[in-house]
């Protein structure tokens, strides 16, 4: 998705929680383009136009306009550009609750965000972009982030890498576990009218001890087993599974599986789409299923978790290959919310400096303080600042999985007070599996 450099754009709450957005009579490249919310009779357009931006085409047919609706939300949730009569620019967000350390809270979850390629270069996706985190400003959202098809392009607009991810490819050939935990369950296979009933259960249970995992709600779980969906997707049918122990269902994975053979030999590809455990006997029972099926060499698994469990499964680690990846980049709108949605590993207070040229009203100073349950205390201060970090930094450690003095070293953060990255390094961590799956 190309993207050119912010355009200058100021957005000033009114009396009315409406924002007056001015622009800069200086852009003379978007004077003939016009944002605003795409309308409810545009939606196959939006579609039409958001495909084109990944190479791809929107053909619906009976069924998928509607499904569509259910996984994009409402049109008023969009914010487009239009040359003329012709949209040329789409972005939109879905509300999702996100896990957090120590629970979970609400989070704007920005998606399609593509300029269509006779209009790139222009300052289009800037300005799409500052107008969709007021709008979600506007609207109570303190937490936005999203899953970028490119990573070089959205830390221009505060967008910090909070968690990530890996490609995991495992030869199977003598891929045993150096020690089984007990199984007290069964993996059995599932179809999709099962999968549909067991696994927002699973999911949630998971989520539970996962920070980083996006809850969908009903209508989002109806378009992600939807048949329509799922006949769009072009890697062959899935197989489901479920692990269950007595009447509760623990974990599931599906999976697809890649013909491939050599001198008559079969050299299978077993391509998992998502793997969800609650609890480690689930998720040792679930990939020593995947990893023992037959007539296959290599399993890849591409949203594996930032921390492996399995890699401290295997008897032979370098089974495992992992090949890390930026995954949901987390930006933040309302630095008070957003800090006091979360709890904290150690007790301490700090006074952190944000600068943020793209959404100003986040700038400022705002002391932390965390007391000995961790939990947390937020408010901007005058007092001089412990450190000073743009936002994007502060996006980055939100979820504890980066830590500040890695930033540091890389000239991301500034140090004012001795010993307050350190102290910071020490509140923000968690020890969890951070898992941020690219639902939307």
């Amino acid at each position: 998705m190309p993207c050119s450099a912010p355009h200058p754009l100021v957005g000033t709450p009114t009396t009315s929680n409406r924002t007056h957005i001015e622009l800069n009579p200086l852009s003379n490249k978007l004077k003939n383009i016009v944002f605003r919310d795409a309308l409810d009779h545009e939606r196959v357009e939006f579609h039409r136009v958001m495909e084109r931006g990944f190479s791809g085409h929107y053909s619906p047919v009976p069924g998928h306009l509607e499904f569509d609706k259910a996984g994009h939300g409402p049109m008023s949730a969009a914010v487009c550009a239009f040359d003329g009569d012709e949209m040329v620019g789409t972005s939109c967000w879905e509300d999702f609750e996100l896990t957090v350390p120590g629970g979970k809270t609400d989070f704007m979850g920005v998606t399609a965000i593509t300029v269509s390629p006779t209009h790139t270069r222009r300052g289009i996706m800037s300005e799409m972009m500052r107008r969709l985190l007021i709008k979600g400003r506007d609207e109570g959202q303190h937490t936005a982030g999203l899953w970028g098809s490119e990573s070089n392009i959205y830390g221009r607009f505060g967008y910090g890498i909070s968690g990530g991810g890996n490609v995991a490819k495992i030869d199977t050939r003598d891929a045993r576990f150096r020690i089984m935990p007990q199984i007290d369950g069964e993996v059995r296979f599932a179809d999709r009218s099962k999968m549909r009933k067991v696994a927002p259960a699973v999911w949630k249970k998971t989520a539970a001890v996962t920070p980083g995992m996006m809850i969908p709600a009903d209508v989002q779980w109806d378009w992600i087993f939807s048949q329509p969906r799922i006949n769009r997707i072009r890697d062959g049918k899935p197989f489901y599974v479920t692990y269950t122990e007595g009447d509760e269902t623990l974990g599931y994975a599906i999976y697809r599986v890649e013909f491939r053979e050599e001198n008559m030999h079969s050299r299978n590809v077993v391509k998992i789409d998502d793997l969800i455990a609650a609890t480690t006997a689930a998720e040792a029972a679930l990939w020593r299923y995947i990893l023992d099926i037959d007539l296959a060499t290599e399993v890849i698994h591409r949203h594996h978790p930032l921390k492996s469990n399995l890699l401290w499964m295997l008897a032979d680690p370098r089974k495992l290959s992992l090949t890390p990846y930026d995954s949901v980049w987390i930006r933040i709108l309302d630095p008070i919310k957003s800090l006091t949605s979360r709890t904290y590993s150690a007790p301490g207070e700090v006074a952190i400096e944000i600068v943020d040229d793209f959404c100003p009203w986040t700038q400022g100073t705002y002391i932390l303080t965390v007391d000995d349950t961790g939990s947390a205390t937020c408010a901007k201060t005058n007092n001089s600042p412990d450190v000073t970090m743009p936002i994007a930094s502060l996006g980055t450690i939100f979820m504890g999985a980066y830590m500040l003095a890695n930033l540091a070293r890389a000239n991301r953060v500034t140090e004012h007070k001795s010993g307050s990255i350190a102290l910071i390094d020490t509140m923000f961590p968690t020890s969890g599996v951070h898992s941020f799956l690219p639902d939307f």
